[in-house]
């Protein structure tokens, strides 16, 4: 059904009818239609219409009354159709950017940030998803002591300040701090995390010869690059009060269902694999096809970002096939723009 072979009358009656149904849950029908759009055509012309796109696959009979609800086709095709748009929901935006305040620098950081803030002003689970973080380049480490056993290690990437504390074995003074950072960024400087992590057993010899201090603050920064080159896990945020005040979630059962899945990141791994993400497109997602399998009554949709450090970041949607899709897609577009200048900046 690509290519969507439709006469313009078709594609306004299409567009208006979903977009109705996702506002207000209520069956799509001839004189619905007619009343918000389509005030000159005659009933019997729409519903002609109307019969038409469901034999076409873009709209289902209600066996519980005489109208008519979207299939997977008709939401794709609405999609489809916002996505090509260029306008936004300002709202949306403003209420991003007013809640948006990042405490760090680093970009991944900033995306994990704007998820949140996302998920808040769109009452939707939200998940990350990032990988080729061993792609990041090492730029300069800095070691700043704070209280007696303790210092606080930075690390400068291509994409941003990896911060951490580190609780040291004996007391370190400025001085030694000092040194140790000129060390670790001398032999660390310009290397690729996938560089470093590939050849331990060469950092391991020219280390365990220096100063105590030094070893240990290598094998702290080695253990914090670890986690990050494995760090492809996907994260979630999901306000469990807005899941339970959506209309779609009124039954407890499939409240408890879609619950579940949400706070299970293997769960939400399995749904973006549906998504085609071999398009060139920023946006992409998956509506559930009926009866395929369990996922079958989710929508996914994610926005892409390749960074300029090589490192591949998403932020996604996730929720029942009745979702405002203008929102969703408003709120990710001024994300990838914001992300983008992020990225440049940095």
């Amino acid at each position: 059904m690509s290519g969507y072979n439709l006469s313009d009358r078709k594609k306004e009656i299409l567009l208006t009818a979903v977009g109705n149904y996702i506002d207000n849950a209520l069956p799509i029908t001839s004189g619905n239609v007619q009343s918000t759009v389509f005030t000159t055509l005659s009933s019997a012309t729409l519903r002609n219409e109307l019969n038409a796109l469901e034999e076409m696959g873009f709209l289902k009979q209600l066996h519980t009354s005489g109208g008519r609800v979207p299939t997977s086709e008709g939401y794709k095709f609405y999609v489809d159709m916002l996505l090509k748009s260029s306008n936004f929901d300002s709202d949306v935006v403003d209420d991003i950017k007013g809640k948006f305040v990042s405490r760090s620098n680093f970009i991944l950081d900033i995306v994990d940030s704007l998820a949140k803030n996302v998920s808040d002003v769109l009452k939707l689970p939200t998940f990350i998803e990032m990988h080729n973080y061993d792609s990041l380049t090492i730029r300069n480490i800095n070691i700043i002591p704070l209280i007696t056993g303790q210092a606080l290690v930075l690390v400068q990437t291509d994409a941003g300040i990896i911060n951490n504390t580190i609780n040291l074995s004996s007391e370190v003074t400025e001085d030694n701090c000092k040194d140790a950072s000129k060390f670790l960024s001398t032999n660390l400087g310009n290397k690729k995390i996938r560089e470093i992590l590939e050849n331990m057993d060469y950092y391991n010899n020219l280390f365990k010869d220096q100063i105590k201090y030094f070893q240990e603050f290598f094998s702290f920064i080695a253990e914090i690059l670890k986690l990050y080159s494995t760090n492809t896990a996907i994260k979630t945020h999901a306000n469990v009060t807005d899941l339970l005040e959506n209309n779609e979630y009124k039954d407890i059962d499939s409240a408890k269902k879609f619950l579940s899945l949400v706070k299970d990141e293997k769960e939400i791994s399995k749904i973006i694999t549906k998504i085609d993400d071999t398009s060139n497109n920023d946006i992409v997602y998956s509506i559930g096809e009926e009866g395929k399998d369990e996922y079958d009554d989710y929508s996914i949709i994610k926005a892409n970002y390749s960074l300029k450090s090589g490192v591949v970041a998403s932020i996604g949607v996730v929720g029942p096939k009745r979702l405002d899709y203008y929102r969703i897609a408003s709120a990710l577009k001024f994300i990838t723009e914001e992300i983008a200048e992020i990225d440049k900046r940095d």
